[in-house]
């Protein structure tokens, strides 16, 4: 019997050590996936001032803003690696779900994140998916919010929001439609309706399947719309509840509508066509076939890598230009389609206020959103940057 017992503990204390020596071993596999998780995690990207002004902005050798005046043809184009100041910085913050205020600064400022106090869910492990992308989803049903003072201009603040409640758009009361906002805020907490007027917006990640077929009243919903020169809906000011969208249909839709208008709760939609009859050669696409007809980028579910991407300025602090461009996953940007004077879509019937749509033009961004419509998507990044305008 003293055999057997003897036996069963060396046997015990054997499974034991086996046992403890997985275990170290999984923690450490499990804190390299974790590792290289954190490297691949989703950041936003935010500035205040010229882009130029940045110590430094991912994939800076691969962006440009280039501002076209149509009539004598002359080409104004600066790299953002240009002229550096390092003295100043951009807002580059990594959003992370083993944190409590998930927002950083890639340049390593001391300055504090404070997440909202009406958040009582944080991001966690099933916020992201194995690649560490940001999953923006409404099954969460949460409001993610953080804010920080801009290092750079002390009287403004920044918000970063993680909309994923659930949402109703116009008959659709169960539609999934998720948004991240980024905001410009005056430091008592009003929307800076001022800032952001010309800028260029950046949505990089993976587009999954749609939540739901789009047909009946999901017809309308397979966009990702970049929303640009608005405020909060909802808000008692008028211009706050103006706004444009760029809408980047991924159905592979014959005819989608490419661009909307937002006014007091209703919105105009333009397809090509209403684009060339209102813009006329003040609107170009960029990819047309032999017959001049227009081939859409847009078959674009179950692609990785994508970016899309929104160049929106004013000339003369009067004609907003708006430029689009898209990767489809190739690694390859395209112009897409520009337009060279938003003024000109006022003539829509369903816009009432015509000198609002004008003032909506001319006015900044308080809020930039990226909605995505009945889409599953990935996050890899969300970035809004700020730049001079052009004088002619």
């Amino acid at each position: 019997m003293k055999s057997i017992a003897l036996n069963w503990l060396n046997g015990s204390i054997m499974l034991l050590i086996a046992l403890f020596i997985l275990n170290l071993l999984s923690c450490v596999e499990t804190k390299d996936v974790w590792a290289d998780s954190n490297r691949k995690k989703p950041f936003v990207l935010i500035n205040t001032t010229d882009v130029s002004h940045c110590s430094s902005l991912p994939n800076s050798n691969s962006s440009s803003i280039v501002v076209k005046d149509d009539t004598d043809k002359k080409v104004m184009e600066k790299k953002f690696s240009d002229n550096i100041k390092y003295s100043e910085k951009c807002l580059f913050f990594k959003v992370l779900p083993t944190n409590s205020c998930p927002l950083f600064l890639e340049n390593k400022s001391k300055a504090p994140c404070k997440s909202n106090d009406l958040d009582i869910d944080k991001l966690n492990a099933s916020n992201f998916d194995n690649n560490g992308l940001l999953i923006a989803d409404t099954k969460f049903n949460q409001s993610y919010s953080y804010k920080i003072k801009d290092p750079i201009n002390p009287q403004k603040k920044i918000k970063v929001t993680l909309d994923f409640q659930k949402h109703i758009q116009t008959e659709n009361d169960d539609i999934n439609s998720p948004r991240l906002k980024i905001v410009r805020e005056n430091l008592d907490g009003s929307t800076d309706m001022s800032s952001a007027k010309n800028q260029e917006i950046i949505w990089t990640g993976n587009i999954n399947e749609f939540f739901r077929e789009p047909a009946g009243i999901y017809q309308n919903e397979k966009y990702v719309v970049l929303q640009f020169n608005t405020g909060r809906h909802g808000s008692n000011s008028s211009n706050e509840e103006r706004g444009f969208g760029v809408l980047f249909d991924v159905s592979n839709d014959k005819n989608p509508n490419i661009l909307e208008y937002r006014e007091n709760g209703t919105y105009s939609k333009y397809d090509y066509d209403q684009m060339k009859q209102f813009a006329g050669s003040d609107f170009i696409f960029h990819n047309l076939n032999k017959n001049g007809d227009p081939v859409f980028i847009n078959n674009l579910t179950n692609k990785e890598n994508i970016e899309l991407k929104v160049k929106t300025f004013l000339i003369n602090n009067d004609r907003r230009v708006i430029q689009t461009f898209i990767d489809n996953g190739t690694g390859e940007e395209i112009p897409y389609w520009t337009l060279n004077d938003l003024s000109k879509l006022k003539s829509h019937d369903k816009v009432k206020d015509k000198n609002g749509f004008v003032e909506a033009a001319k006015q900044g961004s308080g809020y930039v959103i990226a909605r995505t419509d009945n889409i599953d998507t990935r996050l890899s990044s969300f970035q809004s940057l700020i730049f001079n305008g052009t004088k002619l």
